[in-house]
């Protein structure tokens, strides 16, 4: 479950609940020393620092052409979700930098507060905290940037390497390699910690979590790689039936026919389309209830899936789609003239 907490230059920052039981221990660990005041003191810096790491990647982003759809914070720290890749290698380096380069500079600012701050009393308190922050996000200054996927110095990495040799799935798949290694050896290292008898979960979550991620992008890549030439246009399918959005899912499915291999229909409401319904969510429905449930119940706004035009390639659409309804719509003049439907892009997508 994930709340939206505002906007910040009109990205929306979402907070998923798994980052209010990190903000708990925090919490009971700060307080095991500190005053309360100072507890709360140093939790909401904590997630200000972290929001300010991905606020980073997000403001240089918006300087490199590349816009940000949302800033989502969680257990394990934060993302700040890309609409599209970076153009240039350049700007591949500099968005994965300025996350890191964020948290140097809190740590700075944390460094430089404790400094002033007298050593006794509720400010020395508060000071003991900022040295903690400061701390803390030196560390994950530093080990943000390893280089490997999926951390910020693994996008370091492809770019270097994106520029080095031009092909930017080559460099992907050369950073997520990294990052197999990179999360083997935290794992590794988290292992080792315990046969000695030492604690190190929280290790052990974060190598699983970089080694996880890092074969994902390497799949990703891998697939990338195999549809590098297709466009969005050679896969699709034309000639979208239309039903108008009163009809039941019962005399949809008598005519399925119509949809030929679309999988889905144009909804209309008065002679103007308004969105789709796909033919596994009609299948769904109980058949007992199909005569009383309408596409309007079933209606998908166009909105909810990415949209190509003819030439564009299927690797700029791949981190758009939605891998449990994997569907593309096709568009000219901003009118929808085509689908690539789901079947169509797990086959040749091979998911």
């Amino acid at each position: 479950m994930t709340f939206t907490c505002g906007r910040i230059r009109g990205i929306p920052v979402r907070l998923h609940w798994s980052a209010l039981i990190v903000a708990c221990y925090l919490a009971y660990s700060i307080g095991a020393s500190v005053s309360i005041p100072a507890t709360v003191f140093g939790v909401v810096c904590f997630g200000v620092s972290i929001l300010l790491h991905e606020l980073g990647h997000a403001l240089v982003a918006s300087k490199c052409g590349v816009s940000t759809t949302s800033i989502d914070l969680w257990a394990l720290g934060g993302v700040a979700r890309l609409a599209s890749e970076a153009p240039t290698p350049k700007s591949e380096g500099l968005i994965a930098g300025a996350g890191p380069a964020a948290s140097a500079l809190s740590a700075i600012i944390a460094f430089s507060a404790w400094w002033m701050l007298p050593g006794v009393g509720l400010g020395g308190e508060f000071g003991r905290v900022l040295l903690w922050l400061s701390y803390l996000n030196a560390a994950l200054a530093l080990f943000n940037m390893l280089p490997g996927s999926p951390l910020d110095g693994g996008r370091v990495l492809r770019a270097v390497r994106w520029r080095m040799h031009g092909d930017r799935l080559r460099a992907s798949r050369e950073a997520a390699r990294s990052g197999v290694v990179v999360g083997g050896l935290i794992v590794a290292g988290a292992a080792i910690l315990v046969v000695q008898g030492k604690s190190s979960v929280s290790l052990l979550l974060v190598g699983l979590f970089v080694l996880g991620n890092a074969r994902t992008e390497l799949s990703f890549a891998e697939i990338q790689g195999k549809v590098r030439s297709i466009t969005v246009g050679a896969i699709a399918w034309r000639m979208l039936a239309q039903f108008d959005i009163n009809t039941t899912v019962a005399q949809m499915l008598s005519e399925v026919e119509r949809l030929g291999d679309a999988e889905a229909a144009v909804v209309v409401e008065t002679g103007r389309a308004i969105g789709i319904a796909m033919l596994d969510h009609a299948e769904r429905v109980p058949v007992e209830d199909r005569q009383l449930t309408i596409l309007g119940d079933l209606l998908q706004p166009f909105s909810n899936y990415p949209s190509a035009v003819e030439n564009q390639l299927l690797t700029d659409m791949l981190p758009l789609i939605d891998p449990l309804e994997p569907v593309i719509l096709l568009t000219s003049n901003e009118q929808i003239v085509g689908i690539v439907p789901p079947s169509r892009l797990r086959k040749v997508l091979e998911i």
